[in-house]
Order: structure tokens, then C-alpha cells, then sequence
């Protein structure tokens, strides 16, 4: 949404909140909590009584699809409302600005989070909330938001990550908190310190988290225990998986988890059962090798995505990432190798035994 029907949007939102009816109103129940952290990742959590969520939040989605009505009154179950306010997430995204030194900053996700279950001796209905992450720039020093939806008064407070808590009581619920203080609290991580946090990860999302990743390459080695073959498919797959792992990283593809995960499935069970119906290295095998290593690469570019990188170093932290990965791989195998000579030399001296006997 551009930024100039964002504006309009929050005005006609203030309009609606003032029509809205009294049961409504009061429902509202709103609480925003910030939880800064030192890397400049935030969590806010957005609560509200989640049926009065859902009415505003239709209302939203109708004025945007140009009806002038909201979607049809009527409270749905739990499990529906939830399945629908899930499905809204995006759109709740639109109805906030955090506000950072002068220029907005947009929460990279947004998770509904449904209400507890509530029991007998409670005396209020649960609330629901939608739990935004973002990151602001290490040298932020003041934040304002914004939550273009509500009309009564709601606390806000925001948890530094030096362990001071600010708090304020937003009297206007369609206003803008004060300005808040930020400052001091963020260190930008040094370049060894993100190395090593990141070779790590790297390296753990092989060993132990990456049993197909294993799998697959100890299948390269059991084929035949000659050198050459072994480089050449061990190469092809180091480049393929490689390549994959920054272009997913970079998000010039999107590799879904379903499909990754299904293409490493293949490729174990395609090693496995070559490996049993011959011994020789076919000529494609190489080729196919390669081609699977896409799939193991997409998988540890979604590892690595999932560890959000402090954006000043995010080429060292891939950087590293990949060499864990690579040292995680030589781990592999060295291990399977120093086995294959163990078995070799225990086979060797049962025929030397028997020879001698």
C-alpha cells in the first residue's frame, strides 16, 4: 500500500472508530508491549479482544475493496474467527507506523497469536494478538507509533534491551504515542563475533539437524571408494548446494519447505538405490548429484533465512554461514572415511588370520 493511501485509510479509520457502536467501543481492550533486543530486532505484541479485531478489521478490507459496508454482523466460533484473523495478518500490518528517527519501519512479519483458553473463574474475555518482528538500524535513537484502528486510551510500553522499561498511557487511542528514547542501547556486533555466530549456525544445520544433507553424502562415498569418482561428485555437489544457498539467502528464488524437503527425500532414496543396483559411476550421476545439491542448498538458504542477519554485516554472516556449512561437510566426510579404513583394516587382518591359520 503506498504511503498516501495509507494516510487516507487511517483518517477513514478514525471516522469508523467514532461510528462504531458502544459494545464495540468497549470491547476494544487494547495493549501494545515493544521488546527491544541489542541486534535492533524488536517483538510487538498488539492485544485486543479478537472479535472486535475481526469487525474493525473487515470493515478495513471492505473500505479497500470499495464496499461501503463491512461484511455481515454475526459472531463466528473461535476456531473460525481465528482462522480468519490469521488470514488478516497482512492487512493489520497496514493499520500501524513504527516510526524510527524520521522514516517508517515495516515489521517483516506478522503472527496472530489466539486468545487462551478461558476458564471458569475468569472474569474478562481473552485476548488475542498479532505479534509483529522487525529490526531497526543499530544507531536508532527515537521511535513513535502509530495504531490507526482503536479509539479508547491504551498503555503502550516498551522493554529496552539494557533492561529499561518506558511506559505511557496513549489517552487518544487514534494519536500518536510521544516520542520515545531509543539511544544507547543497540551494539552493532563485530565482524568475528557475527563469524562465529553464523559458521556456527552454518555448521549445526548439518550436524546434527541435517540428516538428509548426511545422508545424501555419505550415499556419494558407499557407491565406490575410489578418489576420483568421489571428488568429482563430491564437487558437484559442494557448488550446486553452494549456489543455491545464496541465491535463496539473496531471495532471488523462494524454495517452499514442502518441496525442499521432498526433493531431499528423492535424492537419499535415489543414491540409496543406486548405490544397491551397481557399482559403477553412471555417467549422468554426476549431473543429477549437481541437481540435487539445488535442493540441499534452497534448504540451508531457508536455515539461514530464518536467523534474521544484523543488516551492516549480512555478507559475513553468509559468508560464514557457507563455511560452516563446507566445514560441517569435510566433518562428514572425514568421519565416513576414517570408518571405510577402520572396516578395510579389520577385513584385512580377518584374511590375514585365516591365511596364517
Amino acid at each position: 500500500m503506498t504511503s498516501g493511501l495509507r494516510w487516507v485509510t487511517f483518517a477513514v479509520a478514525a471516522l469508523l472508530a467514532l461510528s462504531a457502536t458502544t459494545h464495540a467501543h468497549e470491547a476494544e481492550h487494547t495493549a501494545v508491549s515493544f521488546t527491544f533486543s541489542r541486534d535492533g530486532t524488536f517483538d510487538v505484541r498488539v492485544a485486543n479482544d479478537p472479535n472486535w479485531l475481526l469487525l474493525r478489521l473487515e470493515s478495513f478490507l471492505a473500505m479497500e475493496s470499495g464496499s461501503t459496508t463491512a461484511r455481515a454482523a454475526g459472531r463466528p466460533n473461535g476456531r473460525d474467527r481465528d482462522a480468519r484473523l490469521r488470514a488478516l495478518a497482512a492487512v493489520f500490518i497496514d493499520r500501524i507506523v513504527i516510526w524510527v528517527d524520521g522514516r517508517e519501519v515495516r515489521p517483516e512479519s506478522a503472527e496472530y497469536v489466539p486468545p487462551a483458553p478461558q476458564g471458569a473463574a475468569d472474569g474478562q474475555q481473552p485476548l488475542a494478538a498479532y505479534r509483529l518482528r522487525g529490526r531497526v538500524p543499530a544507531g536508532a535513537s527515537t521511535l513513535r507509533w502509530y495504531y490507526g484502528m482503536v479509539a479508547d486510551a491504551y498503555p503502550l510500553s516498551v522493554a529496552r534491551a539494557d533492561g529499561r522499561i518506558d511506559k505511557e498511557w496513549i489517552v487518544t487511542g487514534d494519536a500518536w504515542s510521544r516520542t520515545l528514547d531509543l539511544a544507547g542501547q543497540f551494539a552493532a556486533p563485530s565482524p568475528w563475533a557475527v563469524a562465529r555466530e553464523y559458521a556456527t549456525l552454518g555448521y549445526v544445520s548439518v550436524l546434527p539437524r541435517g540428516a538428509g544433507f548426511v545422508l545424501f553424502v555419505l550415499g556419494l562415498l558407499l557407491l565406490r571408494l575410489e578418489r576420483a569418482p568421489i571428488v568429482r561428485q563430491v564437487a558437484a555437489f559442494t557448488v550446486a548446494h553452494s549456489a543455491a544457498l545464496w541465491v535463496v539467502a539473496l531471495g532471488g528464488v523462494t524454495a517452499p519447505a514442502w518441496a525442499v524437503g521432498s526433493a531431499i527425500a528423492l535424492s537419499v532414496a535415489y543414491v540409496a538405490i543406486e548405490n544397491l543396483a551397481t557399482r559403477t559411476v553412471k555417467p549422468w550421476r554426476v549431473a543429477l548429484v549437481a541437481v540435487f545439491g539445488l535442493a540441499h542448498g534452497a534448504a540451508l538458504g531457508n536455515a539461514f533465512a530464518a536467523v534474521p542477519a544484523p543488516l551492516a554485516r549480512w555478507t559475513t554472516a553468509l559468508t560464514a554461514f557457507n563455511v560452516g556449512v563446507e566445514i560441517a561437510e569435510l566433518t562428514v566426510l572425514a568421519l565416513a572415511s576414517l570408518g571405510a579404513l577402520m572396516l578395510h583394516g579389520m577385513a584385512a587382518g580377518r584374511t590375514s588370520s585365516i591365511g596364517s591359520g
